[in-house]
């Protein structure tokens, strides 16, 4: 189901948290907007332990994802968010541990032309 809310712990382990609120509440929750090649921002900073929200706006012309890379998200290998144009979506992340945590869009030719961003998690 692509249309409904998607629900990604990343840690090291895949770990529910049903009934936690995203940080900001939702409307302060950063917005990713995927157009060709790129996700804007592509930069997102989060705090280990807090959920994050981030609301996902494909505004391109073609089919776009937002996947975290299996080396640096064990247990989510193969979690990917895909929209197609003109859809949108949130997911809800949260961190266990501090780092650079990288994502890509996996459209074959998208992550070669720069189609990718990072969450910065802090302590």
């Amino acid at each position: 189901m692509r249309h409904a809310v998607l629900v990604l712990v990343v840690a090291t382990t895949l770990v529910p948290i049903a009934g936690c609120e995203p940080r900001g509440g939702g409307s302060d929750s950063p917005t990713i907007v995927m157009t060709e090649m790129r996700f804007s921002p592509n930069r997102i900073d989060a705090k280990v332990g807090q959920p994050l929200g981030i609301r996902l706006i494909n505004q391109g012309s073609q089919r776009h994802d937002l996947a975290f890379q299996a080396l640096h998200m064990p247990g989510l290998s193969g979690v990917e968010t895909a929209l197609e144009p003109g859809q949108s979506t949130t997911i809800i992340l949260r961190f266990d541990e501090p780092g650079t945590h990288t994502f890509i869009c996996t459209i074959p030719g998208h992550f070669a032309a720069g189609m990718s961003g990072a969450v910065f998690v802090s302590p």
